[in-house]
């Protein structure tokens, strides 16, 4: 009878082990970008209003001034350029704080970050929007714990990335629950703006693909509902709504943007080629991502706070890098445009150039090419379209010695 019994305990353990529906390899449903300008059940698809995937001009503006308006502050929110910080917290669930586990030491060995910016897990696991919107919660007690722990305070945090669900939702209609969902994120944006009140801008992203789900925690369709939240509560903020004010003498709010939008159909790839991968990226419950979708995410924040218009001017260490601005040295050598799109031009005027290399931000080569010219007034061209957007470095051996240049790609 043991003998039986323990069988059975084996073979239960086993099943839950592998417990991912990973033959639900797709739902349907399209990618927000994905949609545009089209729709999905009536609903205009693009991150942001009018089916773009971009920031309308004026909301673009003010994140700018923002940004580029954002000091280090000492525990009192006072600025201190010298000893203060410019704190970025992650506020969410279990998977923001996996993922936030993962992109933050990838910033501890980024030789360009801001050594001002200080970044500081403040998701919780087992905390959905409702446990965060409960001020008698442990929530924000943890978060002022994590802060503590980090030798910082809610005074200082101006930035975050929020990302949030709803645990076992039961409303399937995309008619309502999106919005429904997107009125506790507003709630939620209130509340952090009175949690951290030097708060300037928040980041926002949606679910992780959900179709591996094997449990009712927070599976699809709520996944890519999450995303459709985010999409409209921005719009909301776009469009004037005095509850997501972020300027003037009582701001409501921070300034609210997408960061990376992480949502996929599965294994078919969206137009920038993401997938999501049963059993790789996830843990058992086919909900949580395991260290491989951990680190996708990890690199997609990376990726975007490291090129993204209105984080380089505060994540980036003397980040002053403009579109379209030619980035030169004292020799008389200049790259443009930056950030580039397709096509890095290097324009050499006073040293000779023999050999051009790029380089990431963790030193690996994507690129060498010897030149044979001798001319010192030159212009040449490297194609830069194969490259991921991102942080890299044009290093140029030349006739007065090593040069090197930084630049993004977009």
């Amino acid at each position: 009878m043991k003998k039986i019994t323990l069988t059975i305990f084996c073979f239960s353990v086993f099943s839950f082990c592998y417990s991912q529906n990973c033959s639900n390899t797709s739902v349907g449903y399209p990618p927000i970008n994905d949609v545009g300008t089209g729709y999905w059940i009536g609903a205009m698809g693009g991150l942001y209003p009018n089916g773009l995937n971009y920031l309308p001009s004026a909301h673009m503006t003010a994140g700018l001034t923002i940004a580029n308006n954002i000091q280090p502050l000492d525990t009192n929110g006072n600025v201190d350029v010298s000893n203060g910080w410019i704190v970025w917290a992650s506020i969410g669930m279990s998977n923001t704080t996996q993922e936030t586990q993962y992109f933050i030491p990838m910033t501890d060995t980024f030789a360009q970050k801001n050594p001002m910016c200080k970044l500081v897990d403040c998701a919780q696991g087992g905390q959905s929007i409702v446990q965060i919107l409960d001020t008698t919660g442990v929530f924000w007690p943890n978060v002022n714990m994590r802060l503590a722990n980090a030798v910082v305070r809610a005074a200082q945090v101006q930035v975050i990335w929020f990302k949030e669900a709803e645990m076992s939702p039961n409303d399937t209609a995309f008619a309502t629950y999106p919005d429904a969902l997107k009125d506790k994120f507003k709630q939620a944006m209130q509340l952090c703006k009175t949690k951290f009140p030097n708060l300037k801008l928040c980041y926002l992203s949606g679910r992780i693909y959900a179709g591996y789900a094997t449990t009712a925690l927070n599976p699809e369709p709520y996944a890519y509902y999450s995303g459709w939240s985010v999409k409209r509560l921005i719009e909301e903020q776009i469009n004037g709504d005095t509850a997501l004010t972020f300027s003037g003498t009582s701001p409501r709010s921070a300034w609210l943007a997408w960061g990376p939008y992480l949502w996929a159909d599965g294994l078919i790839p969206r137009s920038d080629g993401l997938t999501w991968v049963c059993p790789a990226d996830f843990n058992t419950d086919g909900t949580h991502p395991a260290a491989a979708g951990r680190q996708k995410v990890a690199n997609m924040l990376f990726n975007f706070f490291s090129t993204d218009s209105t984080s380089t001017p505060w994540f980036l260490n003397n980040a002053s890098v403009g579109v379209d601005e030619a980035i030169g040295d004292g020799d008389g050598i200049i790259i443009y445009p930056n950030p580039v799109n397709r096509e890095l031009r290097i324009k050499n005027a006073e040293c000779r150039i023999m050999v051009i290399e790029i380089y990431d931000a963790f030193g690996r080569k994507f690129f060498s090419r010897k030149k044979e010219e001798n001319g010192k007034a030159h212009e040449t061209t490297v194609d830069a379209s194969f490259l991921k957007a991102g942080i890299y470095f044009c290093v140029m051996e030349t006739e007065k010695g090593i040069r090197t240049l930084k630049f993004i790609k977009e």
